[in-house]
């Protein structure tokens, strides 16, 4: 499973108890570095968001890029 598969099924699994718009930021912030070449429509299409998403998308990658300058790290798990 590729990445935006697996945050496709987060996300999903996460509507469920109503975390699908938190998820959706988590995960493209955690995973910034895979996801930068991506196109922030077709992103969210492909992992069932609504296309309004796409600036969320940037702004979860321009967070990440200003956390890694800041040296600020995500948790792992």
């Amino acid at each position: 499973m590729n990445i935006v598969e697996q945050i496709k099924a987060d996300i999903q699994r996460a509507e469920a108890t109503k975390q699908k718009i938190a998820m959706f930021h988590f995960k493209v912030l955690k995973n910034a570095d895979e996801l930068k070449g991506l196109n922030p429509e077709g992103f969210c299409k492909e992992v069932g968001m609504s296309q309004k998403y796409a600036t969320e998308f940037r702004k979860m990658l321009a967070l990440a890029r200003l956390m890694k300058e800041q040296g600020a790290k995500l948790i792992s798990n």
